[in-house]
């Protein structure tokens, strides 16, 4: 099949994540401080084929291969816009990136595969790319510009910001997840009051500067505990191993450190024997 175009799709963290309230359209406001990490997928599109989405790597078990796949879902938004047919398409993912985690695999994907087809499409404008982003999900359009950015509106809206400069990062994936995950984050935190707001811009102001995991915020972790069975547990064993504490990735599960740079290795080696897959990667630039 003749391929089309190549490239990685990298995860993210929340550096800062209040959530304010809930929107007339269903969505919540929220206001984050969003950062691309080094962790990334590979995504291959591809024209010729059954117009299929295959996936290979780590995590490919959990990932769709139908039309519920965000970076399918994303050439369909697009094609549609620029008068192209996806009949033939073909995306293959090389998943290094867990699913459903917190980390924003499946809309990085989506944002690479809109990359990808802009620059095969003519026809594809910027403001349909940005537009087709939009459609597929609230992190998509971050993962257009990558690097750090802060995010608001349900995180569509995005407004770089100077560089977060290069941290280590530790990541503690847990052996669980939850069906309709942020559904129900969202929901229980509805049922608390909602976060006052200026963290997350007032945390995008002071940068670029090092941070540590007691720098940052995320309102998720108020509901957290409660709602993923045993990652309280985890929670305090990793923080116990380490030292120190550690933060929730988005939506979750996934947990994370954030530290100078070398410092993580030894983080990784001791938090090793704990119940959950532990990744060494680093805080990213935009591109």
């Amino acid at each position: 099949m003749p391929e089309i175009g190549s490239g990685l799709a990298p995860a993210k963290i929340n550096l800062v994540l209040e959530v304010l309230g809930k929107r007339p359209d269903g969505f919540h406001e929220i206001a984050t401080v969003f950062q691309e990490i080094e962790l990334a997928d590979r995504v291959t599109v591809s024209l010729g084929g059954e117009g299929c989405v295959a996936a290979s790597g780590p995590y490919a078990e959990e990932t769709p291969r139908d039309a519920t796949n965000l970076a399918w879902r994303a050439a369909a938004v697009l094609a549609e816009m620029a008068g192209h047919d996806v009949r033939g398409l073909s995306i293959d993912l090389v998943k290094e990136i867990p699913a459903a985690g917190g980390l924003g695999g499946g809309a990085s994907d989506a944002a690479a595969v809109l990359r990808i087809l802009a620059r095969a499409w003519p026809e594809a404008t910027p403001a349909m790319v940005q537009a087709a982003a939009t459609v597929v999900g609230s992190d998509a359009a971050f993962f257009l510009a990558g690097g750090t950015a802060f995010g608001n509106g349900r995180g569509e809206l995005i407004a770089p910001q100077q560089a977060l400069p290069v941290h280590d990062l530790v990541l503690f994936i847990p052996p669980f997840t939850l069906e309709r995950k942020t559904e129900r984050m969202f929901s229980a935190l509805g049922k608390l009051p909602f976060d006052r707001g200026g963290a997350a811009a007032d945390f995008a102001a002071s940068l670029p500067r090092m941070v540590s995991p007691a720098d940052l915020f995320n309102a998720f972790e108020r509901v957290a505990w409660d709602l993923f069975p045993g990652l309280e547990r985890l929670h305090s064993a990793v923080e116990a191993r380490i030292g120190g504490p550690v933060r929730l990735a988005g939506a979750g599960p996934t947990l994370f450190w954030i530290g100078p740079p070398g410092k993580g290795d030894a983080v990784a080696a001791v938090a090793a024997p704990l119940d959950c897959t532990v990744i060494l990667t680093r805080s990213a630039g935009g591109r």
